[in-house]
């Protein structure tokens, strides 16, 4: 029975690696759940922030009285 001993490198303790070039790649292709996906996750963003201004003009008391 042998022992193996290994052996934990943290990673700014290890050697640098060489960075891949990404020259001459062009754009990625993306297929249509990932492009309906993106969609999605960007119409979420949008809304989220159209509430979250809402919320600081309502609780800022900007609104009239009949949006609230």
């Amino acid at each position: 029975m042998t022992t193996e001993t290994l052996y934990v490198i943290h990673p700014l303790d290890a050697a640098p690696e060489e960075k891949c070039s990404t020259e001459g790649l062009g754009p990625m292709e993306l297929t249509r759940p990932v492009r309906a996906s993106l969609f999605i996750l960007r119409a979420y963003l949008v809304a989220i922030t159209l509430v979250l201004l809402y919320r600081t003009v309502d609780l800022a008391n900007f609104l009239p009285h009949h949006l609230r």
